[in-house]
């Protein structure tokens, strides 16, 4: 997973707005808030996004952390609409992302409420080339991958404002013990919209659209197959 700087300026109008929307009313925060689901920790007595918590869902099936099996916020998206007061604000922004970035498939919409988070879990099930747009309020956030292969965990800290970052979701079907396991907490309210794109050269061409011509790193190759993603 990368971590780079947007600076397209209709892509950054687009989202600020979706921010603003949420972040500077204070009425939205609180709605949203209080619709914000905890969902139970599967092993009693340890946090979704603890490392001890990784380890036990690693001597599980795999097929059983396809999602997240515990979250604190509120998720929407374009394919199913999950609460209809978030699904409200967040559709007419995410449609305006969709017409301009070329439709990419819209995962996730979450809002995370104060010591918001989602669990660990590798989106196996559903392989692609993702990109996320992550809204920090003070950058006490953070994206936190583990890799099955070197037993290394690496923590992308959220910075104030919008984050993008980019990766490759491996298939549970041919990469069951080089799955990308993930998780994400934050200690202030924090956005974030997830995409998943299963044409190669589209995921490219966004980045550079949204980063700017020159700023994929040179070892891109080195994530995903050379090819589209299999459905």
């Amino acid at each position: 997973m990368y971590q780079l700087t947007m600076i397209n300026p209709t892509i950054q109008k687009i989202l600020s707005s979706f921010a603003d929307a949420v972040f500077n009313d204070e009425e939205v925060m609180r709605e949203l808030t209080s619709r914000c689901v905890r969902g139970e920790s599967n092993f009693a007595g340890l946090s979704g996004y603890s490392e001890e918590y990784l380890y036990k869902a690693l001597e599980c099936p795999a097929e059983e952390f396809d999602w997240p099996r515990c979250a604190y916020g509120v998720d929407t998206n374009l394919v199913e609409a999950k609460g209809v007061y978030w699904n409200s604000i967040a559709v007419p922004y995410l449609n305006r992302l969709v017409n301009y970035i070329g439709s990419p498939h819209n995962a996730l919409t979450m809002f995370y409420p104060e010591e918001g988070f989602i669990g660990w879990h590798h989106n196996g099930g559903a392989p692609g080339y993702n990109f996320l747009m992550t809204y920090s309020m003070d950058g006490d956030g953070y994206f936190k991958y583990y890799n099955q292969q070197t037993n290394e965990f690496t923590v992308l800290q959220d910075v104030p404002g919008w984050n993008f970052r980019f990766g490759y979701y491996n298939d549970i079907r041919y990469e069951m013990d080089n799955l990308f396991w993930h998780t994400a907490y934050t200690k202030k309210p924090r956005l974030t919209i997830g995409w998943v794109v299963k044409h190669r050269e589209l995921w490219k061409s966004l980045i550079e659209e949204c980063t700017g011509v020159g700023n994929i790193p040179v070892d891109i190759d080195s994530m995903g197959p050379k090819t589209d993603v299999e459905n």
